[in-house]
């Protein structure tokens, strides 16, 4: 299944406003026990968690990237698209050919659930920040003034499609905080569909593998 979320925001309020929509969706999907904390953005309280350094890093890395590759050295507005897919083990089981011609079977890893997540960055108009002191204003500024509305709409969309369907979510058999693998993909990278998945924990690539052969 995939949700669609759009997001506006001034570039002096771009990073802040994707980490807390990407946070929002990891926190719904993030099953198993975490330490729940809550963080306020733009006037509006978005929820993240506290005991999963590695998304966190993860997250920042990903969010700098987009900037890095969509939005530094263009002209405003720019635009670009950040996805996370949520993986699970497919049912069934495919044939690969190994070394010698040898065939063995393997899990292939598919996308339960995907979240795109369109962003445009608007330019910064003059004396808007931030870190602006509340009885300045923000809304002094029309573009940050936006960047709030269009913060605020993405999170009671992704609210509003995580209570309405539940339905294709897979049957959750790990206690992990996150149970299944995911992934963060940047519009720019024109390669491969899926990103290397991550999972709470992963220490690199072996720890995955051994994660999908247990």
């Amino acid at each position: 299944m995939q949700f669609t979320i759009e997001l506006v925001a001034e570039r002096s309020v771009l990073r802040e406003s994707i980490k807390g929509i990407i946070w929002t969706v990891f926190f719904n999907r993030l099953f198993g026990p975490v330490t729940p904390t809550t963080r306020e953005f733009l006037d509006v309280t978005y929820p993240l968690v506290m005991n999963l350094p590695d998304l966190d890093s993860l997250i920042e890395e990903k969010v700098t990237i987009f900037i890095r590759t969509c939005i530094e050295g263009k002209p405003l507005p720019a635009k670009g698209t950040i996805t996370i897919q949520f993986l699970n083990k497919s049912n069934g089981k495919r044939k690969t050919s190994g070394w010698f011609g040898r065939d063995y079977e393997s899990d292939d890893l598919k996308a339960w659930e995907t979240w795109r997540i369109n962003i445009e960055s608007l330019p910064i108009e003059e004396g808007s920040s931030m870190h602006r002191p509340k009885h300045i204003g923000l809304e002094s500024s029309r573009a940050v003034a936006r960047s709030m509305k269009s913060f605020e709409n993405a999170l009671m969309k992704i609210y509003d499609f995580v209570d309405r369907h539940r339905d294709h979510i897979p049957p959750i058999t790990s206690l992990e905080s996150s149970p299944f693998p995911y992934a963060i993909k940047i519009d720019e990278d024109r390669g491969s569909g899926i990103e290397k998945p991550h999972s709470a924990g992963d220490e690199g690539w072996g720890s995955y593998i051994k994660k999908i052969l247990d």
